[in-house]
């Protein structure tokens, strides 16, 4: 790694007396002022100074380290006068050669962090005594070039880090497009898998039955016993292509002030009974005036009814000993109203409750594994919230729904 160092970058004027002369008397000709001087963009090199300092390098030693008046500038971050720059044995040859029987002033070009670089001028030609209205000048001048210099150098870094990050997105986009493809694969290797799994059963049966009828179809009985068989089979195929097309197929809410009490009361009339049969005791707990939601009535009875379904057959099968019970409450907090069902069971497991959204996951000996996944999608639809909690006491699903707004 090599040493760092101070090179000549620029340098403006004459090289010798001659060219000093001659550069001095074209100005006075074109009676310019320094404004326009500064806007002319000459047309040919008349700096002869360039090249006579081009390759200079001073070698940034450590603070202390010598009395080189250029390191004591640049690392002070102050402005160093020299009268005699030749007499200084601590500068480089080549640089005393430069500036030999003149007077130099050095003024740091600061940065944030220290200098970036040193401004140094000289009396070669004029041999005008460098006072404090041109060292103020030249440390103004300097000032303003050291923030340029930073600021592109500060420019230069965001530009390289901006192209390593579009670089880096742009590995992470490949990245995404590459893992989300293996999910797409493995997604529909499950769905294909599954509809395999649930079609394969019902197609056997109405198979065997069908050519039963076919082979005897004097038996009157059988026929009549096989044929229903046969149709409940289909019901059974109708209900899980229902299902899978409500979950594939975008169907936007058709949004109306809704009132949830309502959908509960429905929801407790068509269902009592058969929870009574079942020997399930039903509590019902429906806040007073509770405030309307903007949602799709019948999107929301079937979300209610799985979730319904779901906590009667978590209570199947529930020994003598434990309570059967379901129970719905209704309530309104914080801009929201939130519905829960909440049963009895024996809860959800710790391993599975990560899982029971995910479409065609099933615990079930019979089922589609798509019911709490359609349940999701129309409350996520709704703009709103499904929360899963379950101990050893039971199991409760909450829907959280935004209030509508006036």
């Amino acid at each position: 790694m090599h040493a760092p160092t101070l090179s000549a970058a620029m340098a403006i004027g004459p090289a010798t007396a001659e060219e000093a002369e001659a550069t001095w008397t074209e100005l006075a000709r074109q009676h310019k002022s320094l404004g326009d001087l500064v806007q002319t963009r000459p047309e040919r090199p008349v700096c002869g100074f360039q090249h006579l300092v081009e390759g200079l390098r001073i070698p940034i030693e450590p603070r202390g380290a010598t009395r080189n008046p250029l390191l004591e500038a640049y690392h002070g971050v102050r402005t160093i006068t020299i009268a005699d720059p030749a007499s200084l044995g601590d500068i480089p040859a080549d640089v005393r050669r430069v500036f030999e029987g003149t007077e130099v002033v050095c003024v740091p070009l600061p940065a944030r962090d220290g200098a970036i670089g040193l401004v140094v001028a000289d009396n070669a030609f004029t041999r005008d005594p460098i006072g404090p209205d041109r060292v103020r000048l030249l440390e103004l001048l300097a000032f303003l070039g050291g923030l340029a210099l930073e600021t592109a150098r500060v420019q230069q870094r965001v530009e390289r880090q901006a192209q390593q990050l579009a670089e880096t997105l742009d590995q992470l986009r490949a990245a995404q497009e590459q893992l989300l493809h293996k999910e797409r694969l493995a997604t529909v290797g499950a769905v294909v898998a599954r509809v395999s799994h649930e079609i394969r059963n019902p197609l056997a049966t109405i198979g065997g039955f069908a050519r039963f009828v076919r082979t005897h179809p004097d038996d009157r009985a059988r026929v009549e016993r096989n044929t229903t068989i046969i149709i409940d089979e289909v019901v059974k195929l109708e209900g899980l292509l229902k299902e899978m097309l409500d979950f594939t197929t975008p169907r936007t809410p058709a949004l109306a002030p809704t009132d949830i009490n309502a959908l509960v009361r429905r929801l407790v009339e068509v269902h009592r009974d058969q929870l009574e049969s079942r020997h399930i005791a039903l509590e019902v707990d429906l806040a007073a005036a509770l405030p309307p939601v903007m949602a799709d009535r019948e999107q929301l009875l079937r979300v209610f009814l799985n979730l319904w379904q779901n906590a009667a057959q978590a209570l199947d099968g529930q020994p003598a000993e434990r309570p059967r019970r379901l129970r719905v409450q209704t309530w309104a907090a914080d801009g929201q109203v939130c519905v829960t069902f909440a049963d009895s069971g024996p809860g959800i497991p710790d391993d599975v409750r990560p899982q029971i959204f995910t479409p065609f996951f099933t615990t079930k000996r019979h089922g589609s594994g798509l019911g709490l996944a359609v349940v999701k999608k129309i409350v996520d639809d709704h703009d709103g919230r499904l929360d899963v909690r379950s101990d050893a006491d039971g199991a409760t699903m909450i829907v959280l729904l935004p209030e509508a707004r006036s």
